[in-house]
């Protein structure tokens, strides 16, 4: 459970220990790459050409969401690995095989697996059935006994597919999905950002209580607190007789979305010799997608990794999970910088949700330490 304030009492966590970084690296501006949907599947790219399909649920409102158990997900990489996979979520855990037909026809059988997929085809056999797909209008996932797991739509599987291939630059070259031909296909060389960061030494000092009332008294967030509100709080480390803080103000809740607004507080001195905490709002290089821009960032279901000072919103577009929007954002020694970002406009049963944007951070030793930087962040 993450550390609260509240009338009761003061919690706090450790951050990790860092360090400046020797030889600064350009920061990157983050995109995160468009989501398009076509009937009834959904599909994206990130920032280094990995694309995703998804499929959708065709009417919530009918019998297609009673036989629906869950999405199919497409996914290839740019590169000259050329990765495809096909990969389904199914909420049935008690069957051990299954069976793939497209309009009845058997194009993938085998073993459910452990794991955050129960099915997972990669290589010749992916390739197989995504040419089923492209062909097919209805694909069904039964049990050994002839049981329905999943029943998924293709309508707009072959425009997403066809998304793909135009993303990577794969039209009209003999490695397209759907807009096949006969040119040659140069895979993208495109690297991962990598954003450079300077923590500070690891510390335990925060703010009081009585600090953190006046500054809810004073923020934005003072009208939207209803019920009983946990703020949190954290130390962000020390440098130069200076302390940091990362405070998340309890901002409106919902039934599955808790909100909050960051703020970084820093003091220097001591508060028995009149050393006061001072707060500003936390900025991001990209604002968060639920504060909007122009408006102060709000950050939904707020995760904080102290070791590693990164900083996670999960926003809900409703309970079930199926829809909605996620960021990561590593702190850099002045502002929040993007990481990874992830979302699914449509909820329409896809908890496969599409990831948009993705980098790397990278911190260094201590200034006494030689030796390049370490890599320690890398999403999948």
């Amino acid at each position: 459970m993450p550390p609260i304030i509240s009338t009761i009492g003061l919690f706090a966590f450790l951050a990790a220990a860092t360090a400046s970084v020797s030889s600064p690296i350009p920061q990157p501006t983050p995109a995160p790459g468009e989501i398009k949907v076509f009937k009834d599947w959904s599909v994206g790219c990130d920032n280094i050409g990995n694309c995703q399909a998804v499929s959708l649920v065709a009417d919530m409102s009918g019998s297609a969401y009673d036989d629906w158990g869950g999405p199919i997900s497409i996914t290839r990489t740019p590169d000259d690995e050329d990765i495809l996979k096909v990969v389904v979520l199914l909420q049935d855990g008690n069957i051990d095989r299954f069976k793939m037909l497209v309009d009845g026809r058997l194009v993938d059988t085998g073993p459910l697996i452990e794991g955050d997929y129960a099915i997972e085809i990669v290589g010749t056999d992916a390739a197989k059935v995504t040419s089923a797909i492209i062909k097919g209008k209805k694909l069904q996932i039964i049990g050994p006994d002839g049981q329905n797991l999943t029943k998924i739509s293709l309508a707009g599987s072959t425009a997403a597919l066809r998304y793909m291939d135009a993303k990577q630059k794969r039209a009209y070259t003999r490695t397209a999905l759907v807009s096949k031909g006969r040119r040659t296909f140069k895979p993208l060389q495109i690297e991962i950002p990598t954003i450079s960061v300077k923590q500070w030494e690891t510390a335990k000092r925060i703010p009081a209580t009585t600090e953190i009332v006046d500054l809810v008294e004073n923020s934005v967030c003072k009208d939207e607190r209803f019920g009983v509100v946990e703020d949190q709080i954290y130390p962000m480390g020390k440098k130069d007789g200076r302390h940091r803080a990362l405070v998340l103000i309890s901002c409106g809740s919902g039934a599955y979305n808790f909100s909050s607004a960051p703020y970084i507080g820093e003091i220097k001195g001591n508060e028995k010799d009149g050393a006061s905490w001072a707060f500003r709002p936390a900025t991001f290089d990209l604002q968060p997608g639920w504060g909007g821009e122009g408006r102060a960032p709000l950050l939904v279901n707020a995760h904080w990794d102290a070791e590693n000072q990164i900083l996670s919103s999960h926003a809900k577009g409703r309970g079930l999970g199926d829809c909605g929007s996620a960021e990561s954002f590593v702190w850099d020694g002045e502002q929040f910088r993007l990481i990874e970002a992830s979302s699914m406009e449509e909820c329409r049963g896809a908890y496969e949700w599409i990831t948009t944007w993705r980098a790397k951070y990278q911190k260094a030793a201590a200034p006494a330490k030689k030796g390049p930087a370490k890599q320690v962040h890398s999403p999948e």
